[in-house]
C-alpha cells in the first residue's frame, strides 16, 4: 500500500517449525491469534500486517522479555533465533521458527502455517493499530487513527498483489510436490 494520499480528502525453504506452549495447543488458529516478531523479523511483521494479521513489535531485545511479552499478550512468537525458539516451550509460549533470511520465503513459511496470501488492510504496518476506512472512500483509502498514516490502492498495491500471486503459485507447487512424494512412498 502506498503511504501518501492520492488527493487531499479527509478521512472519514523447509517449512517453519512450531512449538506449542506448555499449556497445550492454541485455542485459536494462527490466523486468529496475534503474533510477536523479534527484531530480526520486523520486515516480516510489516508484511503480516498487510495481510491483515495482528503483529506486535518487541518491547525490547531481551529473550526473557520477548517470552514474557508473548505470554502476557497471548501471542505466537515468530523468530529466526533457534535458541529463543527452543526456549518457547519451557516458557509456555507457542513459537514459530522461520528458517529463511529472504522475505519472500519467510512469507511462504507463514503461509504454510495458515496465513492467507492476500492483502487485507486491517492493521497499520508501523504501529499495528486497527485501520479505519476513509469516509466516502470505503475499500479505497484507510487511515491509522493512532499515527495518521494513510493507505490506498495504488501502483505499489498492484506490485504487492503480483508478488503475492507468485507466492501463491509457489505454495501450490510445493503442496503438489508433497502430495507426489506421499504417493510415491505408498507404492
Amino acid at each position: 500500500m502506498e503511504e501518501r494520499p492520492p488527493d487531499k480528502m479527509p478521512p472519514k525453504e523447509r517449512g517453519p517449525e512450531v512449538v506449542q506452549g506448555a499449556d497445550g495447543p492454541p485455542a485459536q488458529s494462527p490466523q486468529k491469534r496475534g503474533f510477536l516478531v523479534d527484531l530480526m523479523l520486523l520486515r516480516l511483521g510489516r508484511w503480516l500486517r498487510l495481510l491483515g494479521q495482528d503483529v506486535a513489535n518487541p518491547e525490547t531485545d531481551s529473550d526473557k522479555a520477548l517470552l514474557g511479552q508473548a505470554k502476557r499478550e497471548n501471542r505466537i512468537l515468530v523468530t529466526r533465533d533457534k535458541r529463543l525458539f527452543s526456549s518457547c516451550s519451557a516458557a509456555g509460549v507457542e513459537g514459530i521458527l522461520i528458517r529463511s533470511s529472504r522475505i519472500c520465503e519467510q512469507i511462504l513459511e507463514m503461509a504454510e502455517k495458515g496465513i492467507a496470501l492476500r492483502i487485507d488492510p486491517q492493521r497499520c504496518t508501523l504501529c499495528n493499530s486497527s485501520l479505519k476506512e476513509a469516509e466516502g472512500r470505503e475499500g479505497e483509502i484507510w487511515i491509522c487513527p493512532n499515527c495518521q498514516r494513510l493507505y490506498w490502492r495504488g501502483g505499489h498495491w498492484k506490485n504487492m498483489e503480483k508478488m503475492l500471486e507468485a507466492l501463491r503459485l509457489r505454495k501450490h507447487e510445493r503442496e503438489e510436490d508433497k502430495e507426489e512424494c506421499k504417493e510415491e512412498h505408498k507404492s
